[in-house]
């Protein structure tokens, strides 16, 4: 199903989505630099094992890799593969050792087992070096290559460069590099956010543009606000004037009507303050039943697509078979609307990362969220095919409006419930820090779980006494309560201060959170997610 769901975003999309849309061009102090592994071919090599191709890559010296994610044993087996894996960082353009040149390094390695001995590093370059070492000019957004001497300028940003090896293990490798604005800054935000979630054919979208500073309130009064939308989200580039443009406002809004044929657009908010420039990345938005010839179960409808999934957290709505109609509900599609503009926007250290998400409704109502008040048993009532069909996501998310049900997370099978209630905005934000992004509850009513890598919670005060100095913090800021597990009671420990933080009461995301949080985006950043 996972195959499905790409050949889907290909058929619904167009290829030209999955290489994503062209910003504005990007010249800011802080640059997003991406490196878009399109396909890789082998051509002579591979006798031991079948292949499973992996990258090693370096941006402006910041090594990532992607060996042993889920998208790469998706493809395992695979001598012809077309991964879309993206690799991404934020680059500090005052920082290059070469004014304007941000150095890339790719390099295409096999992950071998057993009787293979090893791993393999396929030559993937027409140079006497086994992998691409160049670099992205900012002037004008191209890639060049110096060892190629003949012809170091290789093309644009966005623009697919094929190369191949010569050696006795060699590939063919194509692959896109950009450089784009980036989607927050330090002190400054933007907030774009479109209503209805899943517009009906020929039903007008309100898109809405907000200018923010670094605590999200909207005190910035922007040098220039835009909101950018393409009719046809299938173009491979952005070309000509924003739809709508102002001087000095903190707020835009602009209402268009998509194309009546079903075809998705895309739209993204750019912000201009003080010579500072955001991008909110592109949100394809897909428009009525992208797929009216499928079978139960239907394939997720993308609601707001931002990338590749590999490189994205992809959440999915469900509306709960006792609340809502089915997906298509008014009251549903609204509450979605919500959630997001309210707690996934309304948490700083999930907007500033708001091009790391991709945002999705289940095309049917036959999931439900438990009470968990009482018993604190959290038994959802998972979709059909939950696991088989949608195994890709990070997490699903059941709303509904019962205001005297508990929610919780099913961390196990990649689920929570969300009540719908404009005075508690926090909820969803709350649970995905649950899942997918791994954090426990701090307060003794609360599900605490324990976490190997970069926890917020401790089975004992020595663990806790350990970790405080590394979140700026004395062994006197530990606290304990004691919980009740089907195993016994024991006591759990933490560091997090209360009242006001994000796992104890849904407020502000504290040091353990952010450096959980940070945690994670990497593993995106280097298409692990």
């Amino acid at each position: 199903m996972r195959t499905l769901l790409r050949v889907f975003l290909v058929a619904v999309f167009g290829a030209g989505l999955l290489t994503l849309l062209q910003s504005p061009a990007a010249a800011d102090p802080i640059v997003t630099v991406t490196v878009t592994i399109k396909r890789i071919t082998l051509l002579a090599g591979g006798d031991c094992g079948d292949p499973d191709f992996y990258n090693r890559v370096w941006i402006n010296g910041v090594y990532h890799d992607n060996e042993d994610s889920d998208s790469q044993d998706e493809l395992e087996g695979n001598p012809d593969i077309a991964p879309d894996w993206e690799f991404s960082k934020p680059v500090d353009v005052a920082t290059l050792a070469t004014p304007g040149r941000i150095p890339i390094k790719i390099e295409v390695h096999d992950e071998d087992g057993g009787l293979c001995f090893g791993g393999e590093h396929y030559d993937s370059s027409p140079t006497a070096d086994r992998f691409f070492d160049g670099y992205i000019d900012l002037a004008g957004c191209s890639v060049h290559d110096p060892r190629q001497t003949g012809q170091p300028y290789l093309g644009g940003c966005r623009t697919p460069i094929v190369q191949a090896g010569t050696a006795d293990e060699r590939v063919r490798l194509t692959f896109e590099l950009d450089a784009r604005e980036p989607a927050s800054a330090p002190g400054l935000n933007i907030r774009c956010t479109h209503t209805p979630v899943w517009p009906k054919p020929g039903e007008p979208v309100t898109i809405v543009a907000t200018a923010l500073d670094g605590e999200l309130q909207p005190t910035i009064v922007a040098d220039e606000l835009e909101i950018w939308v393409n009719l046809q989200a299938n173009a491979a580039s952005l070309a000509g004037e924003p739809l709508q443009s102002r001087h000095g406002v903190g707020t835009l809004t602009e209402t268009f009507t998509p194309r009546a044929e079903m075809a998705p657009f895309a739209y993204g908010c750019r912000l201009a303050e003080n010579g500072v420039t955001l991008f909110s990345s592109w949100h394809t938005v897909a428009v009525g039943d992208p797929f009216p010839n499928f079978s139960f179960p239907k394939p997720a409808v993308p609601i707001s697509y931002t990338g590749p999934r590999s490189s994205r957290i992809d959440i999915v709505f469900v509306a709960d078979r006792d609340e809502y109609t089915g997906p298509s509900d008014p009251r549903f599609v609204a509450d979605v609307a919500a959630t997001i503009e309210r707690s996934y926007w309304g948490l700083k250290e999930y907007l500033t990362r708001q091009d790391m998400f991709n945002f999705w409704l289940l095309p049917d109502n036959t999931g439900y969220a438990s009470d968990a008040t009482g018993d604190k048993d959290c038994d959802h009532g998972l979709p059909v095919l939950w696991d088989d069909a949608f195994g890709w996501a990070e997490a699903a998310a059941i709303l509904h409006r019962r205001a005297p049900q508990q929610d919780c997370a099913q961390r196990a099978d990649r689920i929570f419930s969300v009540l719908v209630d404009p005075g508690k905005p926090r909820i969803a934000a709350h649970e995905t820090a649950h899942q997918p992004f791994g954090l426990s509850d701090e307060y003794p009513e609360g599900g605490a779980f324990p976490q190997d890598v970069y926890p917020n919670v401790y089975e004992d005060y020595e663990a806790c006494e350990d970790d405080a100095p590394l979140l700026q913090r004395t062994a006197a800021a530990c606290r304990s309560w004691e919980k009740e597990h089907w195993y016994g009671d024991q006591d759990w420990w933490t560091s997090e201060p209360m009242p006001d933080d994000l796992m104890f009461d849904n407020g502000r995301a504290r040091e353990a959170d952010i450096r959980r949080f940070k945690y994670v985006f990497e593993g995106c950043e280097a298409a692990k997610c």
